[in-house]
């Protein structure tokens, strides 16, 4: 016949990592109600900070940021008409206007046929 042992009969080492692993358990149960806590309480208020982001934006004057055309500034350009690796880098980002700069442009360097360009919107070629 078995003996069986209540918890507080169990030996003190094990009657504490009893008690420790229970504890970690209800933790851990916890921190998962609160994280669907949290989900919802972001679901719930996610239209109310939208209309007041909308509401904010209106009021301080937002417009969307719109493409305008591509301008090769002179002070992009060194007096051998080479571009510097910044402008070229931010001018090349847009894959419209990454084709026109690598029209424009011969290893960099402003091709001669369109140095009159400089400082002047350019729409397509």
């Amino acid at each position: 016949m078995m003996k069986r042992l209540s918890i507080v009969q169990l030996p003190k080492g094990l009657h504490s990592a009893v008690i420790a692993g229970a504890a970690v358990y209800l933790v851990h149960q916890l921190t998962k109600g609160l994280g669907r806590l949290d989900e919802t309480a972001n679901i719930l208020t996610k239209p109310v900070g939208q209309a007041w982001s909308d509401v904010s934006a209106w009021a301080g004057g937002w417009q969307a940021v719109e493409l305008t055309a591509l301008i090769i500034q002179p002070w992009y350009l060194d007096s051998n008409f080479q571009i510097s690796s910044e402008a070229w880098r931010v001018l090349t980002v847009d894959e419209k206007n990454r084709a026109l700069m690598h029209q424009l442009f011969d290893n960099r360097t402003l091709k001669q046929e369109y140095r009159h360009l400089v400082g002047q919107p350019i729409e397509g070629l």
